[in-house]
């Protein structure tokens, strides 16, 4: 009985054998023949698509852009197209930064402009007369910096409730130690230009610390006109208090209970790609109304986009 069931454990050990080293050649080839067709199909569509959305595209800026964005002598950049997702991530790091620089500020003033900024302070003086507490309002700072600083009444412009210009600056302050200045944290710049080579506007966003530019990120919206697409990147919200001023034109911005507040929009590099327009009309966003000082009309890019924010006068209050 025991002699026979060796027997069978030995015939079937004989029927049993490996692969031999052909078949193992062969069935190696084929898998190595599948997965380079795979990889060159997936490298094939890869391509395409980023030529299609993600290129790198050379864009002529302007010398003076250039040299005031990035200090280089050069009249052209290199950017990406819209939309581009690679280049939100460098957006969402810049977005960090701003978040880390208002934690523990002092003060965040909004100004606007139409052209370049050339003005980055590493600290403001403050006259002996003046109470920093009295700057509450971009205009107030706007003009303490024209008295301290001349060169930069030419740079930005007065606004309240909405800004109607195209480019900003936010100035980030803290304390400085001593009680003749105010110290500048950051300067971020906000930009958008209209460009003819290739047609279309170039966005970026920069941050510069002790005048240098520590960060930055950039996209082209193609085919896009400036004055047709972008909305406001600045609106500024009073305190309640202030309605005891009449001021009928403004009294929708007073309405910050406690602090007064800012609604800040920075371009999105996942809109639209070849838009002619990138937000509806300022009339379709708002509450039935046209009036281009209606600050409402911010309101849907808090479902649209990622780059808005709320942000305090004095976030450290």
């Amino acid at each position: 009985m025991t002699g026979n069931y060796i027997n069978k454990q030995e015939s079937a050990s004989k029927n049993t054998h490996a692969f031999s080293l052909t078949e193992v050649m062969i069935t190696s080839s084929i898998s190595v023949c599948l997965i380079t067709g795979v990889a060159l199909i997936m490298s094939s569509i890869g391509s395409s698509l980023q030529k299609q959305n993600s290129n790198f595209i050379k864009v002529n800026i302007g010398h003076r852009a250039a040299k005031a964005y990035y200090n280089i002598n050069s009249e052209s950049v290199n950017s990406y197209n819209a939309p581009n997702y690679g280049r939100a991530a460098s957006a969402d790091r810049l977005k960090s930064k701003f978040n880390d620089d208002i934690t523990d500020c002092s003060a965040v003033f909004c100004l606007a402009r139409d052209g370049v900024n050339t003005i980055r302070p590493v600290y403001i003086p403050l006259d002996n007369d003046i109470d920093a507490r009295t700057l509450d309002s971009p205009e107030a700072f706007r003009n303490h910096l024209g008295r301290v600083m001349t060169q930069s009444q030419s740079v930005f412009k007065s606004w309240r409730g909405v800004s109607q210009f195209k480019n900003g600056s936010i100035f980030i302050l803290s304390s400085s130690g001593f009680d003749e200045f105010i110290a500048v944290r950051a300067v971020y710049d906000i930009d958008f230009l209209r460009t003819t080579s290739p047609e279309g506007t170039y966005a970026s966003v920069k941050r510069y610390s002790w005048n240098q530019l520590t960060d930055y990120y950039d996209v082209f919206y193609p085919e896009v006109i400036l004055n047709e697409s972008f909305a406001s990147i600045f609106s500024f919200y009073e305190k309640r208090t202030r309605r005891i001023l009449k001021e009928q034109e403004f009294e929708k911005f007073k309405m910050a209970r406690e602090m007064p507040f800012y609604f800040i929009w920075w371009p999105d590099p996942t809109f639209g790609f070849g838009n002619r327009s990138l937000f509806p009309p300022s009339g379709e966003m708002s509450s039935g109304t046209s009036n281009p000082n209606d600050g409402f009309h911010h309101g849907k890019l808090a479902y649209s986009s990622n780059y808005f924010f709320t942000v305090p006068l004095s976030p450290s209050l």
